[in-house]
């Protein structure tokens, strides 16, 4: 049974690996000249309203009819819904904002400054600390990761350098989206009596409110748009690989509602991490970039750090363990404790 377990939870990470690294991958190969011609929203929105039509569905599968009724139900304080999916929507469009400024591989890696920026937001919201060890790891990896960005910029022919406009927004997004689920694990768990996939549905339907309300706003010239007689079609410069970016970005969502859940915290961090290399070298083998061997060392080398920060968090566990033993007077205990600190270094 545990090996069936862990079977299990193997192709579940590499399931969520793929996810990760095809989504980049299928942006890059949508553009036109390395610009994107459609709508940078329009797949995030048309994204949401398949993951709405897919979590009504199976609402119907369990409950029927009284499922999908419950899905379209507005509960009391149903307002932090629609605030939580402004927040998220507005990260989606920073991701193809970023997108359309660097390649895939570049965007994944900046991603992994989530653990940096989450550190940070949790002391101040949650007074969650980390350890120095923790602190020293993450700073270790905020380096690479700018390395990274360094040699991957100056190695293609048709880079300027380093795309800092893109840079900014990854990061913009990644703040934004760790506020986002920081406030939705927050706010969320006082609609217990709501079921899952009336909250993914409430979830998915505030989020397409919310991307027209942005792409009303932001891009002007597609509709949705506040100028209806001259915007261009919202399918405008829509191609078959438009339609899959939509896809993959339904995938994205859904892997990461349902599956997760049987990934730990460690898993997820290097499963981001580690999609870094499969685009790496995916775009190799695709041809549409050569081999980098500081840029594949530095990439792997985020992946390491990425896994001993999670391994970090660990270690000192057991000894809050053996500080709390001592605090109950155990002789033995603080024998212990005394001879380790004088052996030390």
């Amino acid at each position: 049974m545990a090996g069936e377990a862990a079977k299990g939870t193997m192709g579940i990470f590499v399931i969520f690996v793929l996810s990760r690294a095809l989504h980049p991958m299928v942006i890059d190969y949508s553009k036109v000249d390395g610009k994107m011609l459609y709508s940078k929203n329009s797949p995030a929105i048309m994204s949401q309203v398949f993951s709405m039509l897919f979590v009504n569905f199976l609402a119907w599968q369990e409950e029927g009819m009284k499922g999908v009724k419950a899905c379209w139900e507005i509960p009391k304080g149903a307002s932090i819904f629609i605030v939580i999916g402004l927040w998220y929507a507005f990260g989606d469009f920073l991701e193809m904002l970023s997108m359309g400024a660097m390649k895939g591989g570049v965007y994944q890696l900046l991603l992994q400054s989530k653990l940096l920026i989450t550190a940070v937001m949790m002391m101040q919201l949650k007074g969650t600390k980390q350890s120095d060890l923790q602190w020293s790891v993450l700073v270790a990896a905020t380096l690479a990761i700018s390395a990274f960005v360094m040699v991957d910029s100056g190695s293609s022919d048709g880079d300027s350098g380093i795309p800092l406009v893109g840079v900014a927004m990854v990061l913009f997004k990644v703040g934004v989206s760790c506020y986002a689920a920081v406030l939705s694990d927050a706010k969320l768990k006082g609609f217990s009596s709501m079921s899952m996939s009336a909250k993914l549905s409430l979830m998915s339907l505030s989020r397409v409110i919310a991307s027209v309300a942005i792409a009303a706003v932001m891009e002007p010239d597609v509709q949705p748009s506040y100028k209806v007689s001259q915007a261009a079609g919202f399918f405008d410069h829509w191609t078959m690989a438009t339609w899959i970016v939509t896809l993959s970005f339904t995938s994205k969502s859904l892997i990461t509602l349902y599956l997760l859940k049987s990934l730990d915290g460690i898993q997820k961090n290097v499963g981001e991490a580690l999609a870094v290399i499969v685009i790496f070298l995916g775009q190799i083998a695709a041809g549409s970039s050569v081999f980098n061997l500081c840029a594949f060392l530095l990439a792997l080398l985020v992946v390491i750090l990425v896994r001993i920060y999670g391994l970090a968090g660990k270690v000192a566990k057991p000894k809050a363990v053996e500080a709390d033993k001592g605090k109950l007077g155990s002789s033995d205990v603080k024998l212990v404790g005394i001879s380790n600190t004088a052996n030390s270094p």
